[in-house]
């Protein structure tokens, strides 16, 4: 569904100055396209502040100004609000991945991001509620990642190590992680169906970007009502290194050797014995141990670019044999 949402409904903004290092330059521009409108501006200082103020917003237009990280916590805040149907998100990317943005094609450029944000065309995604004994329930609606891609996030989101390898920060830091990583025998179970694997990487994705634009579900359709659960199974350096330079070149890496993908509306993921790894969501932690994923369809109203399709266009004509549940693509392991 789609259509256009902002109307009069009040606007509450939330503003993390420090996302992107503080480069962001839309202040002015956003100001100004909302001057004819009741709006509360929310500036954070510390974590958190985005969710609580998420969290108490009952309808309306909820502008958010910042990165990933803070994207994640304003979804989070909904989330535990239950989702309220009558509140509209648009982001304006501020940060250095804003991998959510990719997904529901909204610009990096302030200026169109905020004409974007009054064209209003909206559309209803699912989002994602992650459950585990040490951190508890959490909400999200772009992807978590856990194995190497935890400690990868650790490692690609030093500011140093950020400002060196721009784009490629993540790419870079995967194959500095994997090298030294000891893959755990991880035991998966999708919609009832059991798997073993020995595992470097776990991506469970209901949009497609990680790590400032890795592909990691990169099949993933937020509207389909299913997770995506892509698998980098232990393999040697040269087949990370064919993995890697397929993903950057936008190849449908999920048919190569030492990848197993799945689909379902419930995911849980263990390893053997537990406690292998946790799992990361824009910076996050959402759990350690065994973590159960599941969908919640139909949850976030969303502004959305002209440019979004909830079926990756690269995918579409491969994709509708792909039944709900275990799906292994790649190396099939008994």
């Amino acid at each position: 569904m789609s259509g256009s949402s902002t109307g009069r409904s009040p606007v509450r903004v939330i503003h993390n100055p420090t996302s992107g290092g503080g480069a962001w330059d839309g202040e002015a521009l956003l100001r100004a396209a909302l001057k004819d409108r009741k709006v509360e501006w929310i500036r954070t200082e510390h974590l958190g502040e985005a969710r609580g103020a998420a969290r108490d917003l009952r309808e309306g237009l909820l502008v958010v100004a910042g990165g990933d990280g803070t994207v994640n916590e304003v979804v989070h805040g909904l989330g535990l609000a239950g989702f309220p149907e009558r509140v509209t998100l648009a982001l304006l990317p501020a940060g250095t991945g804003n991998d959510l943005a990719r997904t529901l094609a909204v610009p990096i450029n302030p200026e169109e991001a905020v004409d974007l944000m009054r064209a209003g065309r909206t559309r209803v995604l699912d989002a994602a509620r992650v459950r585990s004994v040490d951190v508890g329930e959490r909400f999200f609606v772009n992807v978590a990642v856990g194995g190497v891609g935890e400690k990868v996030s650790e490692a690609a989101d030093d500011a140093s190590f950020k400002g060196r390898w721009g784009e490629l920060a993540y790419s870079r830091a995967f194959f500095e992680v994997a090298r030294s990583f000891n893959a755990p025998d991880v035991r998966l179970v999708v919609d009832g169906e059991e798997r073993r694997v020995r595992a470097l990487n776990v991506a469970v994705g209901n949009c497609r970007y990680a790590g400032g634009g890795w592909p990691a579900a990169p099949r993933a359709n937020p509207e389909d009502g299913l997770l995506d659960l892509v698998v980098v199974e232990e393999t040697g350096l040269p087949g990370l290194i064919e993995l890697g330079w397929k993903a950057l070149a936008g190849a449908d890496y999920l048919r190569g050797e030492g990848i197993f993908f799945a689909r379902g509306r419930s995911i849980r993921v263990e390893t053997v014995p537990p406690g292998g790894f946790g799992f990361n969501a824009d910076g996050e932690i959402v759990g350690r141990g065994p973590v159960e994923f599941s969908v919640l369809p139909r949850a976030l109203k969303v502004i959305v670019g002209p440019g979004y399709a909830p079926e990756p266009p690269e995918m579409a004509l491969g994709r509708p044999g792909f039944a709900r549940g275990l799906v292994g693509v790649g190396r099939r392991r008994p």
